[in-house]
């Protein structure tokens, strides 16, 4: 089978093809400040018999702030101050109504005392213990589904605390019509990768938007253990606005619950990645590098970048495509075009190192990957490295997370992210054995990590029942395609 993995970077967008568990086919695509042609050329570029793909454009239409407006609709319940909440979104009602701990419904929260937004804003519902019961969320979305552009209910987060759901819930719904956007422009694509390195459906990664995330580092970190064999190590993945740093433990990223993200305290997992903004696109000028991007000079822009640095010191070699006279060109703007290479790759180099001291292993990838491995002299460029996130989701295997929870005593389960509902025995008390396997079937997958919290249910000396909360999670990592 021919697997497809694409990974649209700051700079280009590139795709390979695998298989037999080899890189048969491979292309690079320009993305010249455009994102949906440069992908749609290097998906009509290779054939395959499956598509897998990474992207940056949520996380570039949130750094440049140009997300959807949300409408958040809050279902605190007694005891929860929803105050602090209230500016993460641009607009916000608190409606009174109640879930309880167990998900029954003490107070049918009113669908008709949400006022509509206007129609370019997105709708965030969260009820408190909501992942336990979804019909408040559910009814409050169907009722106003026309109104809004997307929505996002709290019910698809499987844990996390009430501001935590809060928070992921309005930044998914930021960014879903972006993403939904996007998916449906390529056509036919089968995988979409998570920030935690794990594969999920398009329909997944719609569910719960703020998983696709980081899933461009977390890529890079299953391309590189693919490619190299190595399972742990430090992947220095240099792009065109940064130098990500992720790590990888037993061949997958080192990921945290509870990610942070773009300042919001989420309820999902992702990749720990620090990104030092050291790409070959940061701009130079007289105070030093900063923030800003542009073309290397060398392929035709108009200011110093950190690629023309490294042309000029004599780390990269931008022929046939590229001009080194014009790197020498635009730094002599800032000076003694040698010196100010020499200034401005030490200090990268001084930094790198200093983030390297504690780790025995250092992967790099990205164009750039030679060439700043050369100037910190640490390390090892791994192979197809300026198409190792392209491997990455070529090769990651699906991961699934899902929390399911009994009540033996109302007789039911609840399975989040799904929100379905399903039967149990009334009144039972399961024994660890039995839960698990319950929702390993309720939840529709085989886990590598199991946690079981469970509670008996007394009411007047007597027991009545149980409750409990069963998390599943498949790990993700590599599984070259068959």
């Amino acid at each position: 089978m021919r697997v497809l993995g694409l990974d649209t970077g700051s700079t280009h967008v590139d795709a390979v093809v695998l298989e037999d568990g080899e890189v048969e086919d491979r292309v690079k695509v320009p993305r010249d400040g455009k994102l949906l042609e440069p992908t749609r050329r290097a998906l009509r570029a290779l054939d395959a018999d499956e598509r897998r793909v990474s992207t940056t454009l949520p996380i570039n239409a949130l750094t440049r702030g140009r997300t959807d407006p949300v409408h958040l609709v809050l279902i605190p319940g007694p005891g929860l101050d929803p105050e602090p909440l209230l500016d993460l979104a641009d607009r916000a009602d608190v409606l009174p109504g109640y879930v309880d701990h167990r998900g029954d419904i003490v107070e049918e929260p009113d669908p008709d005392a949400v006022e509509p937004s206007g129609e370019d804003h997105a709708l965030a519902v969260v009820a408190k213990h909501s992942h336990r019961n979804a019909d408040p969320e559910r009814k409050i979305i169907e009722a106003h589904r026309e109104t809004y552009v997307e929505a996002v209910p709290g019910y698809h987060l499987p844990y996390g605390n009430f501001p935590r759901r809060v928070a992921t819930a309005v930044l998914g719904a930021r960014v879903k019509r972006v993403t939904r956007r996007f998916l449906e422009a390529l056509g036919r694509v089968d995988g979409v990768l998570r920030g935690d390195g794990g594969l999920q459906t398009p329909e997944e990664a719609l569910r719960v938007p703020v998983n696709v995330l980081h899933s461009g580092p977390a890529a890079g970190v299953l391309g590189a253990a693919y490619l190299t064999g190595r399972d742990d190590f430090l992947l220095a993945d240099v792009g065109g606005a940064t130098i990500d740093l992720t790590e990888a433990r037993g061949g997958r990223p080192v990921t945290e619950e509870g990610a942070e993200l773009f300042g919001y305290p989420t309820a999902v997992r992702a990749a720990i990645v620090r990104s030092l903004p050291y790409g070959g696109n940061a701009v130079l000028t007289g105070e030093g590098i900063t923030n800003d991007t542009a073309t290397p000079a060398c392929y035709g822009g108009s200011e110093p970048t950190l690629t023309d640095a490294l042309v000029v010191a004599g780390y990269h070699d931008p022929e046939p495509d590229g001009d080194p006279s014009k790197s020498r060109r635009v730094l002599r703007e800032l000076g003694d075009p040698h010196e100010v290479a020499e200034e401005t790759l030490e200090t990268i180099r001084r930094e790198l190192l200093r983030r390297f001291e504690t780790h025995d292993s250092v992967l790099w990838a990205g164009a750039l990957a030679p060439a700043l491995r050369e100037l910190t002299g640490v390390g090892e460029v791994v192979p197809h490295h300026d198409v190792c996130n392209a491997v990455g989701c070529a090769v990651a295997r699906h991961a699934r997370e899902a929390v399911v929870y009994v009540h033996t005593e109302r007789g039911y389960g609840h399975v989040a992210p799904a929100g379905e509902r399903f039967e149990v025995d009334r009144g039972r008390v399961y024994s660890r054995e039995e839960l698990v396997e319950l929702a390993i079937e309720a939840a529709g997958f085989e886990p590598d990590e199991v946690r079981v919290r469970a509670f008996e249910i007394v009411r007047g000396g007597v027991r009545v029942g149980q409750w409990a909360e069963v998390y599943l999670y498949r790990t993700p990592g590599v599984e070259p395609p068959s």
